[in-house]
């Protein structure tokens, strides 16, 4: 078939190519999630016309002579200005969707050169990609990505949820972690950002990575940039933090709300310092939060979150909680010279 690539810029696109954009997405979401609502096409300009700090970012779109937008590829990497840029200078990351209706047509290839050719520019010689759909698998094989980390994305329908459980679990906390308190923010007190972002990295660094070239550093001018990115993103980050008797912070969880999408909430990372484990603060931690999410979030149906395969005390708190395994994804890496010989760049 006949198409052509082009850089992608949301901000300087016109109006009405949405309704072509539209088509694509929304194809794409009818067949990944078929169960899950489309969506919100506002939602997702605000997010595509988003600014990242400190960070690489481009895309192009995979057009028909007729118009029609047939693929998508993202290739993002950390710039100078950010905070891990010295660990993770070597690395990119990228994502490719094609519609549908056109897989096997060699659109997927042809954006891989693409990315391929924009990461030996910047130099990044390892790239990361992951992938929850067996086409991608088969892609990402075919290419010789070398397999990093399995998980999954689990669901939590909050009708299953056994309340009295959750309620029992924060009153246990609190006799078995005598004197720590859970505080919460959007925007993370000034007082406590310094220790917030020491946790935030230790947590994030803790969480299985297998064989996935990345190291998480979170500082205050991260942090900030990243309330910052939620607020344009029209999102509600939400942050519940457990406080030790000298006002150390020894865990964390965080969700994310997306307002014009209000039937799911996103729960990204949950941690405990090492120092502190034992004492049931990670399921303190979670429980605390559904229940803000039961009294503050009416309409939410479900709760989503991904965990490794490895990372078995959090997936039992989660099993425990009423998670569901949804679908299983992988992370894959590529040496960026090596992909580039076999696709004979």
């Amino acid at each position: 078939m006949e198409y052509e690539i082009r850089e992608f810029k949301p901000r300087e696109v016109p109006d009405d190519f949405w309704k072509t954009y539209f088509e694509f997405t929304e194809a794409n979401s009818r067949f990944q999630n078929p169960d899950d609502p489309l969506p919100d096409r506002e939602a997702i300009i605000q997010r595509q016309k988003t600014e990242f700090p400190d960070f690489h970012y481009k895309r192009w779109l995979a057009w028909t002579p007729g118009g029609k937008v047939v693929g998508w590829a993202g290739f993002g990497a950390t710039t100078q200005g950010s905070d891990d840029y010295e660990q993770n200078k070597h690395i990119g990351q990228f994502n490719i969707a094609v519609h549908p209706e056109f897989y096997r047509e060699g659109i997927g290839t042809s954006f891989l050169k693409i990315i391929v050719k924009e990461a030996q520019a910047i130099n990044r010689t390892v790239l990361n990609v992951g992938t929850s759909q067996d086409s991608g698998r088969e892609f990402l094989q075919k290419h010789g990505g070398k397999k990093t980390l399995e998980g999954a994305e689990s669901r939590l329908d909050l009708t299953d949820v056994d309340w009295d459980l959750m309620r029992s679990w924060v009153e246990e906390g609190k006799k078995r972690a005598e004197g720590v308190t859970i505080e919460s923010f959007i925007e993370c007190p000034e007082e406590i950002l310094d220790d917030f972002c020491e946790m935030y990295t230790q947590a994030a660094n803790m969480a299985p990575h297998g064989e996935m070239e990345y190291t998480d550093k979170i500082t205050g001018d991260t942090r900030r940039k990243v309330e910052k990115t939620a607020k344009d993103m029209g999102q509600t980050h939400f942050t519940m933090v457990s406080r030790e008797k000298d006002g150390t912070i020894s865990g964390l969880t965080e969700i994310f709300y997306e307002p014009r999408e209000v039937y799911r909430i996103r729960q990204e990372l949950t941690g405990v310092r090492l120092k502190y484990r034992g004492r049931g603060l990670g399921k303190w931690l979670k429980a605390q939060m559904i229940l803000h999410i039961k009294e503050n979030y009416p309409e939410v149906e479900m709760i989503t979150t991904g965990n490794a395969d490895v990372n078995a005390p959090m997936l039992s708190i989660n099993e425990r909680m009423g998670f569901k395994r949804y679908r299983g994804g992988e992370m894959y890496k590529f040496q960026t010279e090596e992909l580039a010989k076999r696709l004979g760049i």
